[in-house]
């Protein structure tokens, strides 16, 4: 007798829940780069040295540049999972359209807090700062196209 292949244990294999996972790591996304921009904030605000102010800038834009890439990985594996589950005739069709909706919908709020922060925490044009960098979103993986 042959033991059952390993599946993930939140998402079995030919799950109707295409996506999911994948999902949620792009909602807690916008709310922990959210976060990330309130805690920097207070923390700006008690703190007199300019050097660890820049480290402090540095920090967390550096996460939440790295948070914004997992997300936007995560969306691009969703929407292949999502659009291969829908071509098939079998799927839960009603289950991974709404699954798309939320897609999108986390997609716009994962774009609003990367603007956000962009805002609050912009790099000059002509040197190298603190701030995040032009944003990667706005190419194919998130574009939603």
């Amino acid at each position: 007798m042959s033991m059952p292949s390993p599946s993930h244990p939140r998402v079995p294999r030919g799950s109707p829940i295409a996506g999911r996972y994948e999902l949620l790591v792009i909602e807690r996304a916008s709310l922990f780069i959210d976060d990330l921009g309130s805690d920097l904030d207070r923390l700006l605000a008690s703190e007199p040295r300019a050097t660890e102010r820049l480290r402090l800038l540095r920090e967390t834009t550096n996460r939440i540049t790295r948070t914004a890439n997992d997300a936007i990985q995560a969306y691009a594996k969703a929407r292949r999972v999502i659009d291969a589950q829908l071509e098939r005739a079998d799927g839960n069709h009603e289950l991974l359209l709404a699954t798309r909706a939320r897609l999108r919908s986390a997609r716009q709020d994962l774009l609003r807090a990367i603007s956000t922060a962009n805002r609050r925490y912009p790099s000059e044009p002509d040197e190298p700062g603190p701030g995040l960098a032009a944003s990667p979103i706005q190419g194919d993986a998130i574009s939603g196209r």
